[in-house]
């Protein structure tokens, strides 16, 4: 990856995470600030915390990769500071008027950190699998790629 590349994905990461932790720490009522998740409903506001945090995991992960290896170890690592972040939300959100810190997103949170992990996986299993098979279709002396390990 190009140095502008890594530049641009630890870019989005950061907005991603800004954006994040400002609609979770967002008043939730009548005043100006608040009212914004008014409009949703509670299931439709509990459910958008999957894809949410399954994003972040997918954003730092590929964060990551342009650093070092991404690994299994470094891929549960990111899973479980996002974990962390999401905890660390819901508490937060205990001191922010019309807001409740509640053990059933944090644990939304969470699903959605494993739906990130998973896709994480597969997304690198599918990246070895293609550099092995090009690899498997290259000449003898020209070495293999390998994209991510």
């Amino acid at each position: 990856m190009t140095p502008r590349l890594n530049k641009a994905a630890w870019a989005v990461t950061a907005i991603y995470t800004a954006l994040l932790t400002t609609a979770s720490l967002l008043p939730s009522g009548s005043d100006v600030l608040g009212g914004w998740d008014a409009s949703l409903s509670p299931n439709l506001q509990n459910g958008l915390h999957l894809p949410a945090y399954a994003g972040i995991v997918i954003l730092w992960a590929l964060s990551w990769s342009t650093r070092s290896p991404l690994t299994t170890c470094s891929i549960l690592a990111v899973t479980c500071a996002c974990v962390a972040f999401g905890a660390a939300m819901e508490l937060a959100q205990s001191v922010i008027p019309g807001r409740t810190c509640g053990l059933g997103d944090a644990l939304a949170n969470t699903g959605g950190t494993v739906l990130g992990f998973i896709s994480v996986l597969l997304w690198r299993y599918v990246q070895t699998r293609r550099g092995s098979t090009k690899a498997a279709h290259k000449p003898v002396g020209e070495p293999a790629e390998c994209r991510i390990q």
